[in-house]
């Protein structure tokens, strides 16, 4: 056997097609959500009748399918029915009103939003959603900043369903009575993949993803192992590329179980969210800390105002916590005197970057 034998070559590779190990990538079908699925599916189906549908809120942890499942719903949806219309926001992205009712516009097809406020162009979107029956997905809810918009959505809009995506399981209980009394929503909680889930999600995508036989059962088992511990198939989805990646760039013709320990020290990178899914506000506070690392909340704010911030204390604060649950500061609670204050820090805190606590 030559040397060469067991490199590629260059015109060769492993992937057949990485996409599929993209965490935006729809299957063909969403495994071990079937039941979750056809309750939502039930939810929406008054709306074949042009009647309203219930309203959904589902919950659960990071990287468990309530985003691929309800995106995967809603493509049958349109299949099925043409008249129905669809929206779908990224409430971490879009976390204001305006950018929320901005978004739907640029979805719906009304461009005429120039110097147009939130209130004008929610009377654009009803006048256009009031015509036929509409779902509306807000993923990752709890991220809006002002809860006035769910309560126009969910009065305003006549023949529809909305459905809210959040990792909060008690985020209900946290909005306006008002809100609630508007939304009376049926709650779909997401539970973790058990250990034979998450092997059978994963073996699904390399069959996608990678020529035939080119990733070892050690590696393979390996990287179901450290998914099934951090309880994210999205991080599975990372180790498999990673290591593709890996052994692709050492000209190798198998995936082995030394390059999943590669991608597994590259966790870090997962750990948090890519900053471009961040606000324009999200990502000029994240400055303003990487900046002042180290000073307590009221501090910081100060120094964000100083740069230019716009934003009240109480908001402020919010947005740091969502920053700290998403992985990109770390929040400390500490004792000044006789009182207790809490120190923002850029990054993750050193205990928070081991594997086993990631969530």
């Amino acid at each position: 056997m030559g040397i060469f034998d067991d490199m590629l070559r260059g015109d060769e590779s492993l992937f057949l097609d990485s996409i599929a190990l993209d965490v935006d990538y729809m299957p063909p079908v969403v495994k071990h959500r079937e039941g979750e699925q056809g309750y939502i599916a039930q939810c929406l189906k008054p709306l074949f009748s042009r009647r309203s549908g219930k309203n959904v809120i589902l919950s659960g942890s990071p990287g468990v399918g309530k985003t691929v499942a309800t995106k995967h719903l809603i493509e049958e949806l349109k299949e099925q029915s043409g008249d129905i219309k669809s929206v779908y926001i990224n409430c971490w992205k879009k976390d204001t009103p305006y950018k929320v009712v901005l978004e739907m516009c640029n979805q719906l097809g009304f461009r005429f939003t120039a110097g147009r406020n939130t209130d004008e162009l929610i009377k654009e979107i009803t006048n256009i959603l009031n015509k036929s029956p509409c779902v509306i997905i807000l993923d990752e809810a709890d991220k809006i900043d002002e809860q006035q918009i769910f309560y126009t959505l969910f009065e305003d809009i006549f023949t529809k369903s909305i459905i809210c995506i959040t990792n909060e399981k008690n985020w209900l209980s946290k909005l306006d009575e008002r809100v609630r009394s508007r939304m009376l929503a049926e709650v779909v909680e997401f539970k973790s993949y058990n250990y034979e889930e998450i092997k059978d999600i994963l073996r699904e995508r390399v069959n996608y993803a990678f020529v035939p036989n080119v990733l070892g059962d050690d590696a393979f088992e390996k990287i179901v192992e450290k998914t099934h511990e951090m309880g994210d198939v999205r991080s599975g989805l990372f180790l498999l590329k990673n290591a593709g990646e890996e052994a692709e760039g050492k000209s190798k013709r198998k995936i082995e179980l030394a390059d999943v320990e590669k991608a597994i020290g590259r966790l870090d990178e997962f750990q948090r969210k890519s900053s471009a899914q961040l606000g324009e506000e999200e990502e000029f506070i994240l400055k303003i800390v990487k900046t002042n690392s180290g000073l307590t909340s009221s501090k910081m704010h100060i120094a964000y105002q100083k740069a230019g911030g716009k934003q009240a204390y109480t908001t402020f604060q919010r947005k740091l916590k969502n920053l700290g649950s998403n992985g990109f500061i770390t929040l400390s609670e500490i004792n000044i005197g006789k009182g207790r204050s809490t120190k923002v820090t850029f990054g993750l805190a050193e205990s928070e970057k081991k594997l086993a606590d990631f969530s």
